[in-house]
């Protein structure tokens, strides 16, 4: 057994209560200590087991919205685009004006082509024994960007590639899967062919797995590309993955990520992140996991057929009288060969029974006009007896419909008439009771369905004050509770960068925030 010291060499018997990392021989050093410590006190520690490998613990009882962690990317770049973009600022270009050191296609700006942007490191690595781009880009090009600029660490930072390096990339799986030849015929093609980098096929292959199985998406931003960066971190990469997380993840405009609790929890608890939709049901979220990366998701909601008695693949049973139709859910949920049974009936049906009928709604939501109030409603009313009130397919549309509702050109919230606000009342309210099981906490969804319910009340106050339809008492009993939601969609609305939809939203409801405060005053 290893014997801990304290810093200043003896024997420790204490160790930090935050961090579980760092040990003392007397409550004298650790109070001394803890002005040094503190910044490098962690809410989480690194643990290993041969089924999961490496992932996070908490060190101490954490509460809803707790930093856990904030880290910088090892490495940051674009996703695949079919267009043209500056690979220092993402803005979109025109390809007239290029790097005169890569051939590059840049915006032009001096701050693109300095030393210091992001466009340096995949520069560098062709400037290094590499041809410059000549003529028109290559459609390999931007897939190939990220690797270039994992390339440019070997040298310029050893410390990250080799944190980098020790990521896992599923090489065997991909190469099964044939994900290898599409690397050959774009990454490999370019680096070695187009550019003439004399860089191994093998490394280059390792990169191109390591990028697609820790790479976290980043929300879109005001002059990015339209189809947001992509990111490696260290320590994110890390989190192990929960269809019900109990831990988010949001970015900041520098490309930092952030890990914070969504729920409480408690000191030596997992901390994970969800890895693909919530929303989605078992079939979509175990195919999505399988093919990006590369597990199969034992957790206790994929588990249960029911998905925690949310029901979110769940078709009625077509064998039942209409008036008592049954819930039909696959046996088992981690088989996909598995029969579907009806839980009223027992009648069976194959497994391509629900995939044909996955397939088939699948195909006209894709063809749902968008922005279309009309065609989701007639979405809504024609599988609602085929599927599931909280089906996937249905919330998706629902969630689309409420966030509609009130906010499409033309229309005011104030302006809808009780029917339409009904409506969404009763779709947030839905819709918040299936987000409340299957993504708990201080999440995103929660922000947005909360601010889209503190909105029908409050218009419908307004309304009321202005009918006198409404008591000082009542009006000031609802205000309250516009209030609650207010603070705390706005609260998570914070977490986000203002270039982003939700960080707009949060200077949008911080100021209704304020508003509410005051009128709360009024009636005091």
């Amino acid at each position: 057994m290893t014997e801990e010291k304290c810093f200043c060499g003896k024997e420790a018997h204490q160790r930090c209560s935050g961090c579980q990392a760092v040990f003392y021989c007397s409550r004298d050093h650790q109070k001394s200590d803890w002005k040094k410590h503190r910044s490098h006190c962690k809410a989480y520690r690194i643990e290993q087991t041969l089924t999961v490998g490496r992932h996070l613990i908490a060190c101490r009882d954490l509460k809803a919205g707790d930093v856990i962690l904030q880290e910088k990317p090892i490495v940051m770049g674009p996703k695949h685009t079919a267009g043209q973009i500056c690979l220092g600022c993402y803005s979109g270009v025109d390809g007239r004006t290029r790097c005169s050191q890569c051939g590059w296609p840049m915006c032009g700006r001096d701050d693109c082509h300095a030393h210091e942007s992001d466009h340096a490191a995949e520069c560098g690595v062709m400037a290094s024994g590499g041809r410059p781009i000549v003529g028109s880009l290559p459609v390999q090009a931007y897939q190939s960007v990220m690797v270039l600029r994992c390339l440019a660490l070997r040298d310029q930072n050893p410390e990250r590639w080799d944190e980098l390096m020790q990521l896992e990339a599923h090489v065997q799986e991909r190469r099964q899967k044939g994900m290898e030849d599409v690397d050959q015929a774009t990454a490999v093609r370019f680096i070695r062919e187009t550019l003439g980098l004399q860089i191994p096929e093998e490394l280059i292959l390792q990169l191109c797995g390591i990028l697609m199985v820790n790479s976290f998406e980043q929300p879109p931003m005001k002059g990015n590309s339209q189809h947001g960066l992509v990111a490696v971190y260290s320590t994110a990469s890390l989190l192990e993955h929960d269809c019900v997380a109990n831990a988010i993840k949001t970015f900041t405009n520098k490309g930092d990520i952030v890990i914070r609790a969504a729920v409480p929890i408690p000191k030596g608890e997992k901390i994970a992140l969800c890895y693909t939709e919530p929303l989605w049901g078992t079939m979509n979220r175990q195919r999505h996991l399988s093919q990006t990366k590369f597990f199969q998701c034992v957790c206790e909601r994929c588990k249960d057929p029911t998905e925690l008695d949310t029901f979110t693949s769940g078709f009625y049973c077509q064998k039942c009288p209409q008036q008592s139709a049954g819930i039909l859910l696959t046996e088992n949920p981690l088989d996909d060969a598995s029969d579907w049974i009806c839980r009223q009936c027992g009648a069976r049906q194959p497994a391509n029974y629900a995939a044909e009928i996955i397939e088939s709604v699948g195909k006209e939501i894709v063809a749902l006009k968008k922005g279309s109030v009309r065609d989701c409603e007639g979405f809504l009313r024609k599988f609602s007896k085929v599927l599931h009130p909280n089906h996937f397919y249905l919330t998706d549309v629902k969630m689309a419909l409420c966030q509609m509702y009130g906010h499409l050109e033309g229309q005011s919230l104030i302006e809808m008439n009780d029917d339409t606000l009904n409506a969404k009342e009763a779709l947030a309210l839905e819709l918040l009771k299936v987000a409340d099981a299957v993504s708990p906490g201080m999440t995103r969804l929660r922000a947005i369905l909360l601010y889209e319910l503190q909105a029908v009340l409050s218009v419908r106050c307004r309304k009321l004050c202005l009918t006198q339809s409404i008591s000082k008492e009542e009006l000031q009993a609802n205000v309250k509770v516009v209030r609650k939601m207010l603070q705390e969609s706005s609260t998570i609305f914070s977490w986000e960068p203002e270039e982003t939809d939700e960080g707009r939203l949060a200077i949008i409801s911080s100021k209704e925030l304020k508003d509410v405060e005051l009128f709360l005053k009024t009636l005091d």
